[in-house]
């Protein structure tokens, strides 16, 4: 039997049967490659969008507040009297002021691109910055500082290893942390 002969049947007319079954099977095979190709496009866009948000947290929240740590007049508690006075401080601290609104606005419209330990630290921070609290209110906001300067810290040592893709290192290092403090509990 040859293989046109599958096509027909005994009396020599087309087999529609055997014909439709044969070009059903190419067109799912065709259908399966085709499915196969498109997932790994979506895959790939996938993959794109995670790094394009990742670079834009790291651009738009983290990198710059890791960048301005050592900058005392963005982390500086709000005290309406350092205004008053002598008209060349009035003016840099109009200045000091308003570059610390724009700052911390931008922070505010991009804190959400960020983690949830980062934006508690955040708002925390932003909370305890307001003017008040006496000396409880100093170490309240020394603290809230400190935890907000540790948070940027982490995401940025986070997105750094992400970015380069290795994010089986944070999985470790969290591992073994969790090890390490059950060891010293136990001890």
């Amino acid at each position: 039997m040859n293989f046109p002969d599958i096509f027909y049947l005994n009396n020599g007319q087309w087999d529609w049967a055997a014909i439709s079954t044969i070009s059903n099977s190419f067109l799912v095979f065709i259908l399966v490659i085709v499915t196969l190709w498109y997932a790994r496009q979506v895959k790939k866009q996938t993959g794109f969008m995670k790094k394009d948000r990742l670079d834009k947290e790291i651009d738009k929240l983290v990198k710059k507040l890791h960048s301005k740590t050592e900058y005392d007049n963005i982390f500086r508690k709000e005290n309406p009297y350092d205004g008053i006075g002598d008209p060349d401080k009035k003016h840099r601290y109009e200045i000091d002021i308003k570059e610390r609104y724009r700052f911390w606005d931008e922070i505010k419209q991009n804190k959400y691109l960020g983690p949830d330990y980062l934006r508690s630290a955040i708002d925390n921070y932003i909370k305890k910055s307001q003017y008040g609290g006496g000396r409880d209110g100093d170490k309240a906001h020394k603290a809230a500082k400190t935890e907000l300067l540790e948070a940027t810290k982490k995401r940025y040592l986070e997105l750094q290893v992400e970015l380069e893709g290795k994010t089986w290192i944070i999985k470790k290092c969290s591992e073994l942390k969790t090890k390490l403090s059950s060891f010293r509990e136990k001890s």
